[in-house]
């Protein structure tokens, strides 16, 4: 199994924590035998991940430019699909390669040239000023 996409990995040797995980849509990746040792006996442990899934998107987006595909993916989008359009021209084939980028954060989706910082700029001394 594929964990690209995996925000968090545990493990746990307790099938109850193991499930409840599961039940919270946690994906089990492995278990295996940890041999036991003269003071401890033989166990399972269970390794899940919280793996970030399509369904996850936030938004979408659709370029065709190779250059703003790039500067997207740098921001942190996903690249989760490509497909090609054609046009049939006298001198031939014209295909246009066109790129499905997901964001899959809570976070605010940046653009590129995207001159608002992500996060608010909040004035502290303002704020501390009011409560006095």
């Amino acid at each position: 199994m594929s964990i690209e996409g995996t925000r968090r990995v545990m493990e746990t040797t307790s099938y109850e924590t193991a499930n409840q995980y599961l039940r919270f849509g946690w994906t089990l990746i492995n278990q295996h035998v940890v041999e036991g040792t003269s003071g401890e006996p033989t166990t399972l442990k269970y390794v899940l991940a919280s793996v970030r899934r399509l369904e996850d998107t936030r938004q979408v987006l659709i370029e065709s430019d190779p250059k703003v595909v790039n500067d997207h993916l740098k921001l942190g989008w996903k690249l989760i699909d490509k497909f090609l359009t054609g046009v049939e021209l006298a001198a031939g084939r014209h295909e246009t390669p066109h790129f499905v980028l997901a964001w899959q954060n809570e976070d605010r989706p940046p653009r590129p040239g995207d001159s608002r910082p992500l996060v608010e700029d909040i004035d502290v001394t303002a704020a501390a000023d009011d409560e006095l």
